[in-house]
This record gives structure tokens, sequence and C-alpha cells, in this order.
């Protein structure tokens, strides 16, 4: 300054008043374009050099992240104005104040946005390399870090605009918290849950979830810090409040996946009017049933040997006798048990038939079992053949599955 203010005073015919005021221009401009330069040079230096030492140790990812995201420039501001501090002085009089205290505060300024600039393309390489991560979903925690950067960063500026201590900013804000608790009700509620969330690992991108509240039921696309978006399977897109996976219930399918298996869980209504005790005619017919003869003729002979010692008569009311349903029962299991798609292997894929309590439509005979795929349309037809084979063979074994009565079969009793 001092410098620059010689020179100005050797101006012939410049009114003397203005001598300090010109050599302060002048000074701020001179610093202006000085700083500029060095934003340059440490910029061109950072992005050359320094991202070598990232490329040296082979991380290709994050030096393409950083690259990306203008890391390496933003570090090369901050070094800048780093520099700025301590050759800023050089360039300031303190015979006009009001220029003196406008260039340390844009100084300042200058400074605490840099390094919140830095801040911010550090979040966003963070987002870019594991904000999509499946197993380490952080897009919800990087921004609430940037909300707690802008929010500091905001605090500052008015400290350094007011001259007062950030204490004293914080202390006149505290009127306003009510206000702010409103307008960020949701970051805050959001923030609580990401941090549940993504700690228990109760959710992470690509899971199928079911959010029967929202509408949702499809797979994860994205998790913020708001909500969770959700790609049904018709392709439309649901966007789920992250708190109300905390709140309200949701399934998550991911255990599904993990175990390799899928449960079918379905009944067959049986006419309770089918439903009889097995004669001999059609207890000769099913043992030529290869999954039935060895139940059947060790049924046979416990229960003869029951009604013999316990001197049962003729009477079919009387002692133990096979019924069509609980022979199907058995029948349907054996014939899971031999598809070998079924899954058996570990003892938590429970297989069974078993009867439900009766209904007005009549008695479901419920088949529990697990198949050894998770693709949507597999499962599907291995269900449908499962199906398609116990329907079929129902009037084998004298029963037949419940259906409403429709038109046709009013028409056909009609005609009757």
């Amino acid at each position: 300054m001092e410098f620059i203010l010689t020179y100005v005073q050797k101006i012939p015919n410049y009114p003397a008043h203005y001598h300090t005021l010109t050599a302060q221009v002048i000074s701020a401009i001179v610093f202006i374009v000085l700083l500029y330069l060095l934003v340059r040079i440490f910029t061109w230096i950072c992005n050359k050099y320094l991202s070598r030492i990232v490329k040296f140790f082979k991380a290709e990812k994050w030096f393409k992240a950083l690259t990306e995201k203008h890391f390496f420039t933003a570090l090369g501001i901050v070094i800048a104005a780093m520099a700025a501090i301590d050759f800023h002085p050089i360039f300031i009089s303190q015979k006009i104040e009001w220029i003196t205290t406008l260039m340390e505060k844009t100084t300042a300024l200058f400074v605490l946005l840099s390094f919140s600039y830095l801040g911010f393309t550090f979040l966003n390489t963070l987002d870019k390399l594991y904000g999509r991560n499946p197993k380490i979903p952080i897009k919800g925690l990087v921004q609430v870090f940037k909300i707690i950067l802008f929010l500091a960063t905001s605090l500052f500026i008015i400290s350094i605009i007011l001259g007062r201590k950030p204490l004293y900013i914080i202390t006149g804000l505290s009127a306003l918290a009510a206000v702010f608790s409103l307008i960020f009700k949701d970051p805050i509620l959001g923030f609580a849950a990401s941090i549940q969330l993504t700690t228990n690992n109760l959710i992470k991108i690509g899971d199928w979830i079911t959010v029967e509240s929202a509408g949702a039921d499809g797979n994860i696309l994205d998790i913020s810090l708001t909500s969770v978006r959700v790609q049904n399977f018709d392709m439309t897109i649901v966007s789920v409040p992250t708190y109300d996976l905390i709140s309200k219930p949701f399934k998550n399918w991911s255990g599904m996946y993990e175990a390799k298996a899928r449960r079918i869980q379905r009944s067959i209504l049986i006419d309770v009017d089918t439903v009889k005790f097995l004669d001999e005619q059609m207890l000769a017919r099913l043992k030529k049933i290869e999954l039935l003869k060895d139940y059947l003729e060790g049924k046979e002979k416990e229960i003869a040997d029951y009604n013999q010692a316990h001197n049962v008569h003729e009477n079919i009311i009387n002692g133990r006798h096979l019924t069509n349903i609980g022979t199907f029962r058995h029948y349907a299991e054996e014939y899971l048990k031999s598809r070998p798609f079924v899954t058996q292997a570990d003892p938590g894929f429970t297989l069974m038939v078993r009867q439900l309590p009766p209904n007005a439509q009549g008695i479901p005979l419920e088949i529990y079992c697990f198949v050894n795929t998770t693709v949507w349309t597999q499962y599907e037809a291995l269900q449908s053949d499962i199906f398609d084979h116990l329907f079929s063979v129902l009037p084998e074994f004298g029963l037949y599955a419940y259906q409403q009565p429709s038109g046709r079969n009013l028409k056909q009793l009609i005609n009757k």
C-alpha cells in the first residue's frame, strides 16, 4: 500500500486529499488481480500434481469422483485463500477505516466460502462413491452434513458482515427456534430415521420392500434424507417419507433373496359334502398310487390292529377309519417332497399340508412350502404347476374344490 501511495503522490497536479483513497483503490484492485492469479496457479497445481498422488495409490474410483466433483479445484482455492490471509495486510491502509473494514471482511468471506466449497465438494464425492452403495447407503447422512455445513456457513457469514461473534448471532436466533423446527421438521425426522435405517441395516438400495400405507411394492431406487424412492413392478415410482419406514410397518424381502428360496402359502377350499371315509373300492384304487402305497398299507394294518384290540364292531362310526381328505393331505405332502424344486435342506424351510378352520366356503387345506427360486416368473410357474396337479387329482379321492355357484350352475339346475 505504501509503495503504491508513493507513486500516487508523484502524480502532478493531483489533489493531495485524494492520494490515500486512490492508492487504496489501486491497492484493492491489485489485491483482487493477485488473488485471482493465485487461485488459477494453485488450482492448476492441485489438478495436475496432487491428483497424481491419488492415482499413485491406484484409487481410480476416488480419482474419478474427486475430479468430477472439482475437489482439487476447491483445494487450490483454499490454498490461495490461506495465502491471502498472510499478504492482504500489506494492501490495506489504516487511514481509511471503511475501506480497511471492507477489505478485511471481503477477505474473511472469501476464506470462509472457499473452505465451505471444499467441504461441499468432498461431501459430493462421498455421495458419488457411496450414496447409492447397496451396502452403505449414506446419501441421507451426506445431506444432513450438507445442511449442517450450510447453516454453519450462513451463521459465520452473518457474523462477519455484522462484526459480531457467532455466539451472539446464535443467541439472537434462539427466538426463531420454533419457526426453524417447523421449517426443518421433515429433515429432522428424516435425519433420525436415516440414522436408524442405516445403523440397523433395515433397508439398502436394490431391496424389494412393500409399504402398504404408501402403495409401494418394488425395488428401492434411492435413499435420501427425507424420502425413499421405490420403483413398483408396474414401473411407477413412489416416494415414501423416510420417517414412515420407522413409524409404520413395512416388509423387506431381502431375506428371501439371501435364503435363495421363496414361500408358497395357498389353500384349496374343499367342499365339506365330499369328505367321507374310504371304502374298500377307493382304498384299493388309491393303493395303486406310488406315493400312497406304503402309507396306506401301513395305516390299514395300524387301524386294523387298533380296531381289533378295542373290539370295534362293524359300525363305521366306531373305531378308526381312513378318510379321503386325510389321505389326500398325506398325498399332497408326499407329492411336494418328491418335487426337486421344493426346498427341504434347511430345517427353517417348513414343508407341510394342514387344515385350517372351516368357513362358509368349506375346509381350507393349506399348502405351505418353499421353492428354490426367487425369480418371480419361475416362482409363479412352479406354484401353478403344484396346484394344477393337486386340483386335477382331487376327484381321485372323491373330493371337490368349493366354487361359488355361477349363472351356468343355476342354469343347469333349472334345466334339470
